[in-house]
């Protein structure tokens, strides 16, 4: 997405939170980006974050690699979307949700048990279930 210039220098907020880097499968149907984009960017908005997205293809399985890679370096994006079987592969390199799932479940009652057996590993929350596109 391209902006115009400003004239002078753009300076958050006392209450910015700082930027929060995701990375996302990038989606074959066209428009599906541009939607979870335009989510991400009304939330960080409300929240006052700023938010760097990156679309990873699936292609060569280049967002399976990225994963491995960022999982050895300890170093890489904050909020990652894992396909279905990675969050239980990748469960002693990822810190639990278990609060945020708490209070998801709390809101919206119990996930699917597929669902719970997909994100969960040795007692705990390590993703929060989503549809991607």
């Amino acid at each position: 997405m391209n902006a115009p210039a400003a004239e002078g220098p753009y300076v958050r907020g006392a209450h910015a939170a700082g930027t929060l880097s995701i990375g996302f499968w990038d989606h074959w149907v066209p428009g599906a980006n541009k939607a979870s984009q335009d989510l991400c960017e009304q939330w960080a908005a409300k929240e006052k974050v700023d938010v760097s997205i990156d679309y990873i293809t699936s292609q060569g399985n280049k967002n399976l690699l990225t994963i491995a890679a960022e999982a050895q370096a300890r170093s890489g994006h904050d909020i990652f979307a894992f396909p279905t079987w990675q969050p239980a592969d990748q469960a002693n390199r990822l810190e639990p949700v278990d609060d945020i799932m708490a209070e998801l479940i709390k809101q919206n009652g119990a996930v699917n048990p597929t669902v719970e057996y997909l994100a969960r590993s040795g007692g705990h929350w390590m993703a929060v279930p989503a549809a991607v596109g």
